[in-house]
């Protein structure tokens, strides 16, 4: 897709810049949905639209192992220049130290480095928006880790025993132990998500409640939200931890989308009582489905087919809630369904008189 020149002359001036020093020379490095591996002349990108962006990169050795993937979220303002030096040692980009005058001489002289900074890739951006647009930036500093950095593979360091684990656990004088420590994640680098209840139901409910609520989740999305400012913030969660799997590589984000899913999917008394947040919830299934490459997502979901499962769940409570719930979230549930259908080959047809929806995988 060719971008017009008058666009592309905006960005220029008005978009945000980010600037790398000492990146080595075939490092992978992205933005968002876009990745490249560094050449000689790299020194950052340009012409990146004002709002929230992923920046990442994975270290390449020269046998071409290409080492886990690191990032950070940014929200770049009108015009921002954000300056990032790479660290060899520890493989890292790390904030520069450069001081506010010298970040306005940098930007003076911006069009000398023209040639060394990639172009945002425009024609790459309302899909980004369609993955991100419902994340606060005041949510974001809550789900994001402490040391504000995302890793791929987990970071770990040695748990400290205790000093009754000690004493059990220490060699007899003149003897050697082999027993590898035992690991837990590093203090700083745990994501601060929604905690998701254990039970599906309150403490002391009664076995109708119990029964009730084991099918319908209800409870759990009703103990999500108030832990939220917005309902929509739920949404954003969404948002922010499929992107952290999609892009960030990042296990823990694709278990927590999953778990966010199923509770939504099953939950009737919530679709009934805040529509509007379903309504958003579709957009957004729909937008991460679409886009994810098929042979990733059906990898991911076949083993269990609980993505063909809850979803089910969903139109199913949809369809039987029909004449309670808005026109527009109706229609927009069976686009949605027909698309999966036709994308993956799932049957996720509802009988009328079945008591519950038949999920059938189809070759």
């Amino acid at each position: 897709m060719e971008i017009d020149q008058d666009v592309a002359r905006q960005m220029f001036e008005e978009g945000g810049t980010l600037l790398i020093t000492g990146m080595p020379v075939g490092t992978e490095f992205g933005i968002d949905m876009n990745s490249w591996n560094v050449g000689e002349k790299f020194k950052g990108v340009k012409m990146i639209p004002p709002g929230l962006h992923f920046v990442y990169f994975s270290a390449v050795n020269r046998q071409g192992d290409v080492a886990p993937r690191t990032g950070f979220f940014h929200v770049f303002k009108q015009r921002e220049l954000l300056v990032r030096t790479y660290d060899p040692v520890n493989e890292d980009l790390n904030p520069d130290d450069t001081n506010p005058d010298q970040v306005e001489r940098i930007r003076a002289n911006l069009k000398d480095l023209d040639k060394n900074l990639g172009a945002y890739p425009l024609d790459s951006w309302r899909k980004w928006v369609s993955f991100t647009q419902h994340i606060s930036e005041q949510q974001l500093l809550q789900m994001l880790p402490l040391s504000g950095k995302i890793y791929s593979a987990p970071q770990l360091v040695a748990a400290k025993p205790t000093d009754m684990e000690t004493s059990a656990t220490s060699p007899e004088p003149g003897k050697q132990t082999r027993d590898l420590p035992e690991m837990e994640v590093k203090p700083g680098t745990e994501f601060g998500f929604v905690k998701i209840p254990k039970k599906p139901y309150k403490d002391g409910a009664s076995p109708a409640e119990m029964t009730k609520y084991s099918m319908d989740s209800s409870y759990i999305v009703g103990q999500l939200l108030g832990q939220v400012k917005n309902p929509v913030d739920l949404v954003g969660e969404l948002q922010f931890s499929f992107v952290c799997f999609l892009v960030g590589q990042v296990w823990e984000g694709w278990e927590h989308w999953r778990k966010l899913v199923e509770a939504l999917c099953r939950a009737e008394e919530t679709l009934l009582a805040n529509p509007d947040l379903y309504n958003k919830v579709l957009s957004t299934l729909h937008f991460q489905i679409h886009e994810v490459p098929e042979d990733l997502f059906v990898d991911i979901v076949e083993s269990n087919n609980f993505l063909a499962s809850v979803l089910s769940t969903l139109f199913a409570n949809i369809h039987d809630s029909a004449g309670n719930l808005p026109t527009n979230l109706v229609a927009k549930a069976r686009k949605f369904k027909n698309h999966i259908q036709t994308k993956y080959k799932w049957d996720l047809s509802i009988e009328m008189e079945d008591d519950a929806p038949v999920v059938v995988q189809t070759d």
